[in-house]
C-alpha cells in the first residue's frame, strides 16, 4: 500500500512552474493595464511667494505695455518694418504668462503654448499686437527655404472631422490638402508653400486651418544670452528681419 500512497506536497518543480506563470500573467496584465490617472486636485496649496511673485510680474508688464504705447504710439519705430508682409512669429519663453492680457493677445496670434511659431500678415491691428507681447517673441521675415520646411516638416491641420478626438491633423498628403482646401484651387502641399509665401487672396481661410508649428530649442542653446530682453540691447526678443532664418536654421 505505501507505493499507492499520495504525498502530502506537490513536488517542488511543479510549485515553481506555477508561481512563475503567476508572475508572468501578473506582468502582461500590468503592462495591458491602463496608468491610473492622478486625480486633479484644484484646490492645491499655492505658497504666498509664488503668488506675490506672478502679481509682480503681471503689474511690471502692464506698466510696460503703458509706457510703450505713450512713448511710441501703436506701431514700433523701426524703419525695417514694412507693414502688408508675411512675418513668422516664435515664441521662445515663459510657460506661464501672467499678465491677462498679454495671454489673450498670444493666443490671437496662435502663439498658446512656448516654443511654437505661426505665419502672420502684418497688418496694424497684428502689429498692435507685436508690441504688447514683444519680450515674449522673436518675429521677422522668414524666406521660402523656412516656410516649405516648417511645413513639410511641422506641418498640422486643426481637426475637422467630428468622429476623430485628435485636436490637429499631421500634413501628410495632398489628397488630405485637396479635400479641405480643393475649394479655393489648392490641391498639394506645394500650392498651400505658394499660397502663404505670396500672400495669396485665400491666405487668410489656409491661416485659419493651421495649427501653430510646435518647434524645440535652438541648436546650441541660447547662449547665454537674455531671452527677455529685446535684441536692440544685446538679447534675443523682438525684431530681427531677415535675420530670423538663421534663427530657424537651428530651431529645424
Amino acid at each position: 500500500m505505501e507505493q499507492y500512497r499520495v504525498p502530502n506536497k506537490l513536488p517542488s518543480e511543479e510549485i515553481n512552474i506555477l508561481a512563475q506563470r503567476k508572475g508572468r500573467l501578473k506582468q502582461a496584465a500590468q503592462r495591458t493595464a491602463p496608468a491610473p490617472r492622478k486625480k486633479n486636485n484644484r484646490y492645491s496649496f499655492k505658497k504666498i511667494e509664488k503668488i506675490v511673485a506672478a502679481s509682480r510680474i503681471a503689474e511690471r508688464d502692464t506698466k510696460r505695455i503703458l509706457r510703450n504705447f505713450l512713448q511710441t504710439g501703436f506701431r514700433l519705430k523701426n524703419p525695417e518694418i514694412e507693414e502688408g508682409r508675411l512675418i513668422l512669429i516664435y515664441r521662445h519663453r515663459a510657460k506661464r504668462v501672467e499678465n491677462k492680457p498679454v495671454l489673450r493677445y498670444l493666443n490671437d496670434l496662435n502663439l498658446p503654448f512656448m516654443k511654437c511659431a505661426a505665419f502672420h500678415r502684418l497688418t496694424p491691428e497684428v502689429h498692435a499686437m507685436l508690441k504688447i507681447v514683444e519680450p515674449y517673441v522673436i518675429w521677422g521675415y522668414p524666406q521660402m527655404t523656412v516656410i516649405h520646411d516648417l511645413i513639410f516638416k511641422y506641418g498640422a491641420l486643426r481637426n475637422t472631422d467630428t468622429n476623430l478626438r485628435a485636436k490637429s491633423v499631421p500634413l501628410s498628403s495632398n489628397k488630405l490638402v485637396e479635400d479641405i482646401f480643393g475649394t479655393y484651387g489648392i490641391i498639394c502641399v506645394d500650392d498651400l508653400v505658394h499660397e502663404i509665401m505670396t500672400l495669396g487672396p485665400n491666405f487668410d481661410k489656409v491661416q485659419q486651418h493651421f495649427r501653430s508649428f510646435v518647434l524645440r530649442n535652438p541648436l546650441g542653446g541660447w547662449k547665454g544670452a537674455r531671452k527677455g530682453k529685446l535684441r536692440s540691447i544685446g538679447g534675443e526678443a523682438g525684431f530681427r528681419g531677415d535675420a530670423i532664418n538663421e534663427l530657424f536654421q537651428k530651431l529645424l
